[in-house]
């Protein structure tokens, strides 16, 4: 592996979701219960967004109550980007990128977590998930 290789092999396709109506207690139930650290948001099964476990602290360090505040009101909102037009795009990548380009986009944008379009839908890959790959 290293740089030059592409993202696919480091891509979870199969990510947890959670409904955008869920709580902060079920949501970072299933970040710790499925051992990630994002969720994607949906409402139904249209993908909506994304939450990061630097959401949850943020939401957590506010004092924010566990059973009372839903996801949707810390969410970062986006649409997976398709062939549609879109209101609010998710940063994402196709499975052919590089290590060396996701990471930049990361950095650029800021963000440890991007969403990836491929045959099998739209996945979610991590900084930690692009570190294996730089190492192995």
């Amino acid at each position: 592996m290293g740089l030059g290789s592409e993202i696919s092999s480091a891509v979870k396709w199969d990510s947890p979701s959670v409904d955008m109506q869920g709580t902060l207690r079920t949501a970072i139930n299933k970040m710790v219960n499925n051992g990630v650290s994002a969720l994607v948001v949906k409402s139904g099964d249209k993908v909506v967004g994304v939450v990061t476990d630097m959401d949850f602290m943020r939401c957590i360090a506010k004092g924010d109550d566990l059973d009372g505040v839903t996801v949707s009101s810390f969410m970062t909102s986006c649409e997976v980007i398709s062939g549609k037009k879109i209101k609010i795009p998710c940063i994402q990548l196709d499975t052919t990128q590089s290590v060396k380009n996701a990471i930049g986009l990361m950095d650029l944008a800021g963000v440890h977590h991007l969403f990836v379009a491929g045959e099998e839908g739209a996945g979610v890959i991590s900084a930690q998930d692009l570190l294996r790959l730089v190492v192995d």
